[in-house]
């Protein structure tokens, strides 16, 4: 009876070693495999901010969309971000493995940047104001590689990731093209009118709407008019202004333009070599390219110039 109690007892011990080593290989090879640095339900996501030395950026999606086609606003400004390189970060981001930390202790935080005080980047992820998870971007250790840390976490890993693909300000998110005015049907200047009928532009007379050779589009000026059509819908915005500078009035030139149901003012200045540029709908002041401004310029010149030719010729008729 004791050889077979001590011989039970000894497979027991057996199968306990066996079973305890499957276990250790197991969490082993597990351990070996790379995890995502943020396990966060990403579909939830709709604020992130973006903290570098020079400020923080707060992006925001759009509560009416869905993730799949949401637009992202810088929220403060209430201006529409470039959606589509919001959602490629947060792709990338999504997308971080790490497996094993090159540090693991708050000591190394400093050295590697990837503490509050010297971060490179800050990001935090939100779902409202939930936060979700925050990431310390720090120095690189090579091309296209960053030293990254968790918050909360005091791991440091090495990833495949650039500061290129997180822009510190917030012109370098906003949408450039958020002034450009597509589908014009009526553009209205100082003294000029252009009414689109059917596939073709007109000139009209200010005042009380009589189209001007009304059974024969004006074909002559349909090349002046399809430049400015052309630079009111490429115009793209450079930067935003925080503080305004005095612009005399007077020297701006404004154009009155009508899209289906909506209708804006655009307002564009050259101040000391700058030039800029507001719509009415937005109580924000942009600066833009000198040489978009210089094809609106000619380009409104000439739809003058064309209405008083065509006044001489009325007139002459």
């Amino acid at each position: 009876m004791n050889t077979k109690t001590a011989l039970s007892g000894l497979l027991a011990i057996q199968l306990i070693i066996i079973a305890g080593l499957w276990w250790y290989a197991q969490h082993q090879s597990n351990s070996d495999l790379p995890q995502a640095l943020l396990d966060i339900h990403w579909e939830n996501v709709d604020k992130v901010t973006i903290t570098s030395e020079t400020g923080t950026v707060s992006l925001g999606q759009s509560k009416s969309k869905s993730k799949d086609d949401g637009e992202w606003q810088l929220l403060g400004d209430g201006l529409l971000a470039q959606s589509d390189k919001v959602n490629a970060l947060l792709e990338k981001l999504e997308q971080l493995q790490v497996k094993w930390p090159i540090a693991t202790n708050q000591t190394s935080h400093s050295r590697f940047e990837v503490d509050q005080k010297n971060a490179q980047r800050r990001i935090a992820i939100y779902s409202g104001e939930n936060l979700l998870g925050e990431i310390l971007i720090g120095s690189s250790p090579g091309l296209k590689q960053l030293h990254i840390r968790k918050g909360g976490d005091d791991q440091v890993y090495a990833v495949e990731l650039e500061l290129a693909d997180i822009p510190p300000k917030t012109t370098d998110w906003l949408d450039r093209s958020l002034l450009a005015a597509k589908n014009l049907d009526r553009i209205e200047g100082a003294n000029f009118v252009l009414v689109k009928t059917g596939d073709n532009w007109q000139l009209s007379r200010k005042g009380p709407a009589i189209l001007i050779n009304q059974d024969n589009p004006v074909a002559k000026n349909q090349q002046e008019i399809e430049n400015l059509l052309s630079s009111l819908n490429k115009l793209r915005v450079t930067g935003l202004v925080k503080d305004k500078p005095d612009l005399a009035e007077g020297h701006d030139i404004k154009l009155d333009v009508t899209s289906g149901d909506n209708s804006w003012r655009y307002t564009f200045h050259e101040n000391n070599g700058q030039h800029f540029v507001q719509r009415s709908d937005k109580d924000i002041l942009f600066t833009f390219s000198k040489s978009d401004y210089e094809e609106i310029v000619q380009s409104s010149q000439l739809m003058v110039n064309s209405q008083e030719e065509q006044k001489v010729e009325d007139k002459e008729g």
